[in-house]
């Protein structure tokens, strides 16, 4: 099974060999490009093959639009809109993750991502859910069921 994760990032100065060298999860990775320009990452994590696609920038402010009416759609909390939404307000790259065969039942996919997320400074879209920086779900389920 194919599962799906998009980081929204406010500095993708730090996509690079200083952050991913020191993670000792990841066995390789291989930087993807077309005609010279950066289009996404291999990731090899053992349990899993993820795929991190860059969003084109000219596309990044209307997908940004529509994570934004989803946020507002489903977060009921005023002071939490306004700090995710001002998080939001931050991001200028999107990078979409497909995983191969998708999340395991150890968790090591789940880690990998909720730390490089962390190491990224940045928000992460995972089960129908926006986690921030530090792995506290803000919007969704996982937010909904934390409060639960």
């Amino acid at each position: 099974m194919t599962d799906f994760a998009t980081f929204y990032i406010a500095d993708p100065s730090l996509l690079g060999s200083r952050v991913f060298d020191d993670m000792a999860v990841i066995r390789d990775y291989e930087g993807l490009s077309q005609e010279g320009i950066a289009t996404g990452i291999i990731f090899d994590i053992g349990a899993a093959r993820i795929r991190m696609n860059f969003m084109p920038a000219a596309e990044v402010a209307e997908h940004l639009k529509g994570l934004t009416g989803y946020i507002q759609s489903v977060c009921e909390d005023q002071d939490q809109l306004v700090y995710t939404l001002g998080r939001v307000r931050m991001v200028s790259f999107v990078a979409g993750c497909v995983i191969e065969p998708g999340f395991d039942e150890e968790g090591v996919v789940q880690h990998f991502l909720l730390d490089l997320n962390r190491r990224l400074n940045a928000l992460l879209f995972i089960w129908d859910s926006l986690v921030d920086f530090n792995g506290q779900p803000l919007i969704g389920p996982l937010a909904q069921s934390k409060q639960d």
